[in-house]
């Protein structure tokens, strides 16, 4: 890759951050994501959120936690399917919060900043006290293939959405389509 193209697609990313950190707080009313797009999204996101969840916890479990040992699994399982799920996700993503690419664009671009997102989401909402509870939630799922846990993850939020008061505000960073068929 040459230095120029190098360039260009470092000012590129840059200006879509800016983009995207300006149009986060628009994803609530933004398009929709089926099911199927959540789940895809949710397990793209599935590497990421576990080493994030894992780096912020490694002080406060023991070595012999599953989340402790799970670095393995995270490359090996995980990030496979991830990489599988990419696809769907990214152009899900950028639908979401209406993130315009330059015609030509390889939407692969907005991976860096969908990671980097969920990284400091992580690490930012993750407390010591936590730590238990996410080896206990961990644990229980470990064994389920990633895209199980990507469907969890999506009925979890419905149910955390079913559960809000009206005129409430949606803890949840995408709005999922009422009819599942979108």
């Amino acid at each position: 890759m040459t230095r120029t193209t190098l360039m260009t697609r470092s000012a590129a990313v840059l200006a879509m951050a800016g983009t995207l950190a300006a149009q986060t707080a628009a994803a609530q009313t933004a398009a929709c994501l089926s099911n199927s797009q959540a789940q895809s999204l949710a397990v793209a996101a599935l590497p990421d959120a576990l080493s994030s969840a894992r780096r912020a916890c490694l002080p406060h479990l023991p070595a012999a936690s599953a989340l402790t040992r799970s670095s393995t699994k995270i490359s090996q399982v995980y990030q496979p399917a991830a990489d599988r799920a990419w696809p769907v996700a990214g152009r899900a993503f950028m639908a979401a919060v209406e993130l315009p690419l330059p015609p030509g664009s390889d939407p692969q671009i907005i991976r860096p900043l969908l990671t980097a997102a969920i990284t400091a989401l992580i690490e930012q909402e993750i407390k010591p006290e936590n730590c238990n509870a996410v080896e206990e939630f961990y644990s229980a799922l470990e064994p389920l293939p990633p895209e199980n846990m990507g469907k969890l993850l999506i009925a979890l939020m419905k149910l955390d959405e079913s559960s809000k008061k009206p005129g409430e505000t949606s803890k949840n960073p995408f709005t999922l389509c009422k009819d599942s068929a979108k």
